[in-house]
């Protein structure tokens, strides 16, 4: 006992300095970057910014190999574009099929010549065959809001845009699901992948779809299969770390008694290890529909079209009606597809209500029927009458207009001293600080959070950030992504405390935190360019409400995974609430509430980039700017380089959030 008292003791003395020794390095970062700032003018300017002399040409270089590469790279005498568009074209087949089944229809020539148009399924039986579905894997509730989503479509007059985006997004998660279920699988069974695969999906997440869009274009061509070819890019790793996640946590007992039957590996992945595992991967089934969903506008650029295209017209003529009821659309796209899917996985086989599951499938069958032949009768339910369609874009610019002409006075002021003391002041800081100062106080930042490769990671990635030429861009997107992450942690943090004291809070804090990760983020343009027009502080000001859903999400997630027996435990010493939401609550949620801040910031870089659309002027324009220009080099370039900057911000947070509390040690028992 004296032994475990002492070697407890030493425990806790040992933390106890390593505490202060990390706070002190932190305090030592803090000063340099501020003692740099200061001493500019006085120390060289080569410290601050790079001399043009020996700066890397690595634009220009990345340009020709590129072009190299894309364009002129053959393989067994073809050119690589040419094996890209046939593989887009074998690829393109069933999103083409779906597309002209759902929406286009098919068009051919007979033996006379004469052109003859097979028309697409009509909109009541398309709309039955789904809401069928939707009661045979769930129940009547899922089946009725089936119906309202596809009626809405009708009711606003995008149905042939609804089902070309449902058909893309449809064979887009059918492909993410499986190459995902491949790669987590190949990650769960070779471990040494992860450290091949974690980088690479690292950059497929972080780095701005604008970057990779030329390239995509030049190898796959202007078209769906090009948009669908950069979804995947964006949203398939969540879907591959989900299921390396979902394995791993699979009890060794399920392992032991699949080798005991003698369960090949086909059987143990689909029938065990897979199964077991379900309600983890519908955490990837989730960031799948939802990224594939959030996609569709960019994917509208280069060739998608459906619903994107048509807030990328509502963004670009400032109609916000419109531009909400496509956002809407998306919106309620993404919960539906999410809802199937997640009862489809949760579903349990039932062999004992065979009687009972044919009865379903009969009933089905005759409301299908039943709906096939109105629509064979009447014409208005083969393609939706345009006069039944509605439209709420006048009473939206109305109130746009109300809210110009009575409070635009609120909106100049907040637009005047967000301007002037917010982010001109920040900005000048951030560029004012130099390269060579900020990255000493990154190593001692690191070596801070107990990472050294981390400090060796940081120095690279200023240096070459520096060394490119893009420091200062660098600091002009970075003063924007700050700006809009404090603003949602200033709004969304309280929030998600009050979500988690409170369940009514709650309810419907979750019902708006789906509907702000669902609706595209370019819907949030409008309005607040209308409101506050274009510029860096419209940029600031979507940057946090796109990412104040996730800041709720996971603040209230974190304060409400705190054990409650310790909160039990410390109201029966007589500490009062404040007490213990400070000292016991808040302390116990660290890790979280760090992982909070996490996913904040990379939700404002990825939608810092789409700020470049209303005036925002640091790496997203460069980026923007290489698109227009073909450059794809200078693009993946910029794009690298945002990429870089959220990887780095990643590290150190998750490196904060493993080392605790600063300065509170975890005690050891003796």
């Amino acid at each position: 006992m004296v032994a475990l008292t002492e070697a407890g003791r030493a425990k806790n003395v040992s933390l106890a300095r390593t505490a202060v020794r990390a706070r002190t390095l932190v305090l030592a970062a803090i000063a340099l970057i501020l003692m740099g700032y200061a001493a500019r003018g006085l120390l060289p300017e080569a410290l601050y910014v790079w001399p043009d002399s020996l700066r890397v040409p690595l634009q220009a270089k990345a340009n020709s190999w590129l072009d190299q590469l894309l364009r002129h790279t053959q393989i067994f005498d073809r050119p690589l574009r040419a094996w890209t568009r046939d593989f887009g074209e074998v690829l393109g087949i069933p999103m083409r099929f779906i597309q002209n089944l759902l929406a286009n229809g098919w068009n051919y020539s007979d033996a006379s010549g004469n052109r003859a148009t097979v028309p697409p399924l009509p909109w009541l039986v398309i709309a039955a065959v789904c809401a069928a579905v939707s009661w045979l894997v769930s129940g009547v509730r899922l089946a009725l809001f089936t119906l309202a989503t596809f009626v809405y479509f009708g009711l606003i007059g995008l149905w042939n845009e609804a089902m070309l985006t449902l058909a893309s997004v449809t064979v887009c998660i059918a492909l993410g699901v499986v190459i995902g279920l491949v790669a987590g699988i190949a990650l769960w069974r070779w471990p040494r992948l992860e450290a091949v695969l974690t980088p690479i999906f690292d950059v497929m997440q972080t780095i701005p779809p604008f970057s990779y869009l030329v390239p995509v274009l030049i190898l796959f061509g202007f078209g769906p299969v090009s948009a669908l070819v950069a979804t995947l890019i964006f949203a398939l790793p969540p879907m591959a770390r989900a299921t390396a996640y979902a394995l791993r946590r699979v009890p060794a007992s399920i392992l032991e008694l699949s080798e005991m039957t003698g369960a090949n590996f086909m059987q143990l992945q689909r029938k065990i290890l897979l199964s077991s595992a379900r309600t983890d991967l519908l955490l990837g089934l989730n960031q799948l529909v939802m990224m594939s969903l959030a996609m569709v506008i960019l994917a509208s650029m280069i060739g998608a079209g459906g619903l994107g295209g048509e807030v990328l017209k509502a963004l670009q003529t400032l109609r916000f009606g419109r531009g909400l009821e496509a956002g809407f659309a998306i919106t309620l796209m993404a919960i539906n597809l999410y809802s199937v899917g997640h009862a489809v996985a949760t579903r349990r086989p039932n062999h004992a209500a065979g009687p009972e599951n044919r009865r379903r499938l009969f009933v089905a069958g005759a409301f299908v029927t039943v709906c096939v032949v109105v629509a064979l009768l009447h014409p208005a339910f083969r393609q939706f009458p345009e006069a039944w369609t509605l439209s709420s874009s006048d009473v939206m610019a109305q109130g746009v207009a109300w809210l110009n002409g009575n409070l635009g006075w609120v909106f100049e002021a907040f637009h005047t001293f967000t301007t002037l003391w917010v982010l001109r002041p920040l900005l000048a800081f951030l560029q004012g600080i130099g390269w060579f100062p900020m990255a000493l106080a990154l190593i001692l930042l690191a070596f801070a959070v107990g990472r050294p490769r981390l400090a060796i990671l940081s120095t690279l990635t200023v240096l070459s950030v520096a060394a490119i030429g893009y420091w200062n861009l660098s600091m002009i997107t970075l003063h924007l992504v700050i700006a809009g992450t404090l603003l949602s942690l200033l709004i969304g943090v309280p929030v998600g405390i009050l979500a988690a004291s409170s369940p009514r809070v709650h309810a419907v804090t979750s019902a708006i935190v789906t509907m702000l990760q669902t609706l595209p983020s370019f819907v949030y343009l409008i309005p607040i360019v209308m409101l506050l027009g274009p510029g860096d502080v419209s940029g600031m000001l979507a940057i946090a409400i796109y990412a104040m859903a996730t800041t709720i999400r996971y603040v209230s997630h974190a304060l409400k995974e705190v054990d409650g027996a310790i909160l039990e435990a410390a109201d029966i010493f007589g500490a009062s609430p404040w007490q213990t939401f400070c000292k016991v609550r808040m302390p116990l949620a660290w890790p979280g509430l760090v992982l909070a801040l996490n996913q904040t910031l990379m939700m404002a870089v990825g939608m810092v980039v789409i700020t470049v659309l209303i005036g925002s002027r640091g790496l997203e324009l460069e980026t923007i700017e290489a698109i227009a220009k073909v450059e794809a080099g200078r693009s993946l370039v910029a794009g690298l380089t945002i990429s870089a900057l959220a990887i780095l911000i990643d590290r150190f947070l998750n490196a904060a959030a493993t080392r605790g509390f600063p300065g509170h040690p975890q005690k050891v028992s003796s």
